[in-house]
């Protein structure tokens, strides 16, 4: 038993290694959200405690989050309302941490993972126990399992540990070290009976639209098992995480031609979209990696918001390197292809949402603008292999924007880069930009251009673009 234990040990330390390599190679976006839930002594705790210390000794930065069911000020815990207290109380604590990664400018202070002790899923499968034993309407029902299941939200979960065990064992673990019998509210028998078949009931309804679940059943096992089984599957979360895999599709599958081409036509490849690693995408030009941007305008249409690219996030070969962007957006990510997303128009919205709140920190919805334009300008190989896809919003100038240190170059002296440029000024010298922003201004704002301004952008190809640096 001692060699085994030694030996899971070092497994999992050397995994860890490995992770945290790969974090000094690659950007980690967002802290990972593991939830534990599932019935009472099946192992949860000692399973996040297990965890928790393991990966804070190997040099990750974690925090769980509080299980809130013991601090619900609401004291019958077969009220609808105690269940609804602790699963809004745990998506507020979920929230204000995966906003505060997004606010912090230092990436060495970010944290890696997240745990919460009791969560979205959890919520699910005790909504369902509540509603199989007549204390919740099925309309209550529906509109909570909705409300726990908004994308807003439970797009952050990465994975989630459904902890089970024989009502008899967790009977037997609650009482073993209790000086008394007396059974509580929910640490019954027939109670523990009635929550599994819930949880049967909710992983069988709702296991697709998570992105990962993992069910544990601990009745016959070792607590150390378990905590092996469970770090190591964490860890393995995180590295491909880090591993980013990027949206394509086979260059076959489109039929494309320079500047602006028409959704309509594009739609049907589309949904033909898979995700590989980034490295191996980009390599290989027989594949086309659609981006998701937004063309963000004043009101009156007589502004429009320019970013630049920090050095340290663009390859000098990059179109973008050192160039004004009148464009904010990224590539489609395996994890933006959520529940949610019907088609690929879904999960390029989706994409687009995600890209403004990373970048700029701005909430937008997608949900009623028209169809997207289309933009294609082999102008180089690199070029060659990406398209934008992309809808122009509408911001006011004062909007408050939150520019990713990391991408973006900041709102500081006299760079351009996060504020409104009027079109009266795009032409100016010092105004240089990439094809996907020439062909933005001549074909979405050709009325915004005089003719002088026209004929500049009209007669300025990619190396001359390039000779202006």
């Amino acid at each position: 038993m001692g060699d085994e234990r030694k030996e899971n040990i070092a497994k999992l330390e050397a995994l860890a290694r490995e992770v945290l390599t790969l974090k000094n190679i690659h950007r980690q976006r967002r802290p990972i959200v593991i939830e534990f839930c599932g019935s009472p002594k099946a192992g949860k705790t000692s399973s996040i405690n297990s965890l928790n210390i393991f990966l804070k000794r190997n040099g990750f930065k974690t925090v769980v989050l509080s299980e809130r069911a013991s601090v619900c000020p609401i004291s019958d815990k077969q009220n609808p309302l105690f269940n609804v207290w602790t699963c809004t109380a745990t998506i507020n604590e979920l929230n204000e941490k995966i906003d505060a990664a997004n606010v912090s400018a230092d990436p060495s202070s970010n944290l890696d993972v997240i745990i919460c002790d009791r969560g979205v899923f959890d919520a699910l499968c005790w909504f369902r126990w509540l509603k199989n034993r007549n204390k919740m309407s099925d309309h209550e029902y529906d509109v909570l399992t909705k409300f726990a299941l908004l994308n807003r939200w439970q797009k952050n979960l990465d994975l989630v540990y459904v902890f089970v065990a024989a009502p008899e064992e967790s009977i037997r673990r609650e009482y073993a070290n209790l000086l008394t019998d007396k059974r509580g509210s929910i640490m019954r028998e027939s109670i523990l009976s009635q929550y599994r078949e819930a949880v049967d009931q909710t992983l069988k309804e709702y296991r697709p639209m998570f992105r990962a679940i993992s069910l544990i059943d601990t009745t016959q096992q070792q607590q150390n098992d378990v905590g092996y089984k469970v770090t190591a599957e964490t860890l393995k979360v995180l590295k491909e995480m880090l591993m980013e895999r990027i949206g394509y599709v086979n260059r076959s599958a489109v039929e494309l031609h320079e500047g602006l081409n028409d959704f309509n036509q594009l739609e049907e490849g589309m949904d033909s979209i898979q995700y590989g690693l980034r490295d191996t995408v980009e390599s290989d030009s027989n594949l086309i990696q659609p981006i998701a941007i937004a063309v963000i305008v004043s009101p009156q249409e007589d502004k429009v918001f320019c970013v630049k690219k920090t050095p340290r996030s663009t390859e000098k070969s990059s179109p973008e390197s050192g160039r004004m962007l009148l464009y904010v957006g990224g590539h489609m990510r395996n994890e933006d292809h959520a529940s949610c997303c019907a088609n690929f128009l879904d999960v390029l919205k989706n994409t687009l949402e995600r890209e403004l709140f990373e970048e700029l920190g701005i909430s937008v919805s997608l949900d009623n603008t028209e169809q997207p334009f289309v933009i294609y300008t082999p102008s180089n190989w690199k070029s060659s292999k990406h398209l934008a896809i992309g809808w122009k919003i509408t911001m006011d100038e004062d909007t408050k924007f939150r520019l990713d240190s990391y991408e973006l170059v900041q709102k500081r002296g006299k760079t351009k880069s996060g504020t409104f440029i009027p079109f009266k000024d795009i032409t100016n010298p010092d105004m240089i930009f990439e094809p996907w922003s020439k062909t933005i201004l001549l074909n979405l704002f050709p009325h915004k251009l005089n003719v002088r301004q026209k004929d500049i952008l009209q007669q300025m190809t990619y190396e001359q673009m390039d000779l202006l640096d």
